[in-house]
């Protein structure tokens, strides 16, 4: 089977496995880490400023989205890669934006397979 850029992420650590500091907020990411990771810190910094901004708990977050609070609460701590689903039911529920627009610009580039 033909390795694609970005498999590392499948089966590998959570993201908070790969920094230091304080997840989310003083959380630093190797530039080695997977791209994931990057994205993954980026939407629960962005996450946990906008429950924050909006006076809501994370569980009320969770039920305006319709997730399972736990699956939330694991976005914020960094302990799963969040599904696009996910991503789009917290942005439309809470109406922001949680990825970076041009992310991909500031991410590490991916060395493809057997270079």
């Amino acid at each position: 089977m033909t390795e694609l850029p970005g498999d590392e992420m499948r089966n590998d650590k959570f993201p908070a496995a790969y920094t230091t500091g304080r997840w989310p907020s003083d959380a630093a990411a190797p530039t080695t880490a997977p791209p994931g990771v990057h994205y993954s810190l980026t939407l629960a910094r962005e996450l946990h400023r906008t429950i924050r901004a909006k006076g809501i708990s994370q569980r009320a977050a969770s039920q305006l989205a319709g997730l399972n609070p736990t699956a939330v609460g694991r976005i914020l701590r960094g302990e799963c890669y969040p599904n696009l689903s996910s991503i789009a039911r917290l942005e439309v529920a809470l109406q922001t934006p949680l990825l970076t627009p041009g992310l991909y610009r500031t991410a590490p580039a991916i060395t493809p397979q057997g270079e």
